[in-house]
């Protein structure tokens, strides 16, 4: 199942760039990014490399409870200082058959404003239920890239 999401903000690429990577660092700001934790990063000339890992606690579809031990997703990701562009892999830890998200974000200026258009792919391996699953995903991954974007606005002043 693939999709597409485009967010605007009304601040110039450099501040989007910088409010992307900065509210990490002040997460008592923002409680909606508490259940993201960074393993591990390293930066080596324009790519930036990470490992994240995030809870679901609370979260996590019925459907998949029972296929899942860990209530928790392991990200993948590199982003690409030259193109402003991330890529990234979401599974569980070990279940790649459960279900993957695969995509790409690139940030991009629009004029005065800035805007990240997500190209995403989710797929399931579980017999029988996959398209249930893999709808299940797209919906809870849309959901926390608007938590994001509210976290990215509110970090820029641009939201409450």
């Amino acid at each position: 199942m693939k999709y597409t999401v485009t967010h605007e903000f009304a601040v110039s690429l450099e501040k989007l760039l910088h409010a992307r990577e900065e509210r990490y660092k002040h997460l008592d700001q923002f409680p909606d990014l508490k259940n993201v934790t960074l393993l591990e990063e390293k930066k080596e000339g324009n790519i930036i490399t990470q490992k994240r890992k995030v809870s679901l606690e609370g979260s996590m579809p019925v459907v998949l409870q029972a296929a899942l031990s860990d209530l928790s997703l392991l990200e993948d990701s590199t982003f690409d200082t030259s193109t402003n562009t991330h890529v990234f892999k979401i599974a569980p830890p070990g279940k790649d058959n459960v279900f993957v998200i695969k995509g790409k974000s690139m940030y991009s200026s629009n004029g005065a404003n800035s805007k990240r258009s997500y190209e995403v792919e989710v797929t399931s391996g579980l017999l029988f239920v996959s398209p249930i699953v893999e709808k299940a995903i797209e919906e809870i991954h849309k959901h926390s890239l608007e938590k994001d974007r509210k976290s990215i606005a509110k970090f820029l002043g641009l939201e409450t």
